[in-house]
């Protein structure tokens, strides 16, 4: 058959099967050998059919319109996805068009035009539901990551990275913002080795060096302050300035201690992560302990309630929160420093300063001890105790944590 040249055999078949020269309009080359001994034929419509006897078991497939443009440019058969394995096809969601080749594909979409996907990332991709999965369709062809040792793509809701050691993981928009700011797989975190995934009612991503974790706002506030009750107190221990550790601010801290309590902050029969209900065990004066619950958790801190049988009565509040404040003056009286070495960084500095922050107070009823809710004396000692503890341990942390609007 002649259609401005002749169109013969297995290219034949493709073109009568596509919807000949209607579809595709007349040849504008001859049959032509491809690499490896394939064969291919150019259309007028900016189309083009190429077969090999060794591909999809010899049958030709048309590739097409702006597809066919992103293979050309990447190198037609000789490039990275080699010969089409599909015809151009209509993707699921009825939106784009794809081929498929044999090591890779292109999508196309109106809103992203036509890009290339391969190997792992392909797979992870697919894996997750193609184009109609959480990452819509791909922005960017398979590129290199800067260091030269990965490779990502880029998708309309995330990002796709694979190196050799840790494979393909889906990185989303958001995590990908806080990783950016953290210089990408160059940067402290290096690649991910997990996609993200749901805990303690967070967001979380882990990284060859560390994690990434974004909690929403809690829409909770801690109940203020009251320094007018019998037995109330507030004290404010400066911990370090922003600039000697970076990344950490009153959101992250908070998270980082009432994730890790053990660590940081360790009572009696209190689990390492608290949530709401939790109860604890907190000790008072003369080696006693009494039964304490989380009552709240809002978004820079949490509280701590006494319970029936504390030996400082029931219904006493402890804030425990983290906040920051910049060139701070001595207006504070409730302040307290480790010692005069810090007094004098932290009085009339120009630095932001990470504070942590402890506030008892609520209704006094008879108590046979004198302890933590009640005592500012007891206080130092607990708190001072836990300060140092932040400061020695807090710089150590892995996790970067996502910063929310500030709330008590």
């Amino acid at each position: 058959m002649i259609y401005g040249y002749p169109i013969t055999g297995k290219i034949e078949e493709a073109f009568h099967r596509l919807g000949g020269v209607q579809h595709f309009g007349n040849a504008t080359t001859p049959e032509s050998v491809a690499v490896n001994n394939g064969r291919f034929q150019h259309f007028r419509n900016n189309a083009s059919i190429y077969w090999h006897p060794n591909v999809d078991r010899g049958t030709a497939h048309a590739v097409e319109g702006r597809i066919r443009d992103k293979w050309s440019d990447l190198g037609w058969e000789r490039s990275v996805v080699g010969y089409p394995i599909t015809d151009e096809t209509t993707t699921p969601d009825g939106i784009g068009r794809f081929n498929h080749f044999h090591n890779g594909s292109i999508y196309w979409s109106p809103k992203t035009d036509a890009h290339q996907i391969g190997g792992a990332i392909r797979d992870k991709w697919a894996a997750q539901g193609w184009e109609t999965g959480s990452l819509g369709y791909p922005h960017t062809d398979e590129v290199a990551a800067p260091d030269k040792i990965g490779r990502f793509n880029r998708f309309d809701n995330g990002f796709i990275y694979w190196s050799p050691a840790t494979g393909a993981h889906i990185v989303p928009t958001d995590i990908f913002e806080i990783w950016a700011a953290n210089g990408w797989e160059a940067g402290k975190l290096g690649y991910p080795t997990t996609d993200s995934y749901k805990t303690n009612g967070s967001v979380k991503q882990e990284f060859q060096k560390g994690a990434i974790q974004i909690f929403p706002p809690t829409g909770q506030v801690l109940q203020r302050f009251d320094n007018a009750a019998y037995s109330s107190y507030q004290q404010i221990y400066p911990l370090f300035t922003v600039d000697q550790v970076s990344g950490i601010h009153p959101a992250g801290a908070h998270r980082e201690v009432s994730q890790h309590m053990g660590k940081y902050f360790p009572l009696p029969g209190c689990p390492d992560v608290l949530t709401v209900g939790t109860t604890c065990a907190m000790p008072t004066a003369g080696g006693q302990t009494g039964p304490v619950a989380v009552t709240r958790i809002a978004d820079t801190g949490f509280t701590l309630t006494t319970q029936a049988g504390h030996p400082e009565g029931e219904g006493r509040i402890l804030n425990i929160r983290f906040d920051t404040v910049t060139a701070p003056t001595s207006a504070e009286p409730t302040v307290i420093f480790s010692d005069d070495t810090q007094r004098s960084k932290y009085i009339g500095s120009d630095k932001t300063w990470i504070r942590v922050i402890v506030e008892a107070f609520g209704t006094t009823s008879t108590s046979r001890v004198a302890g933590p809710f009640i005592s500012d004396h007891v206080g130092r000692q607990i708190f001072g105790n836990f300060a140092t503890t932040l400061r020695a341990r807090l710089p150590e942390a892995t996790t970067i944590y996502a910063s929310v609007t500030p709330q008590r």
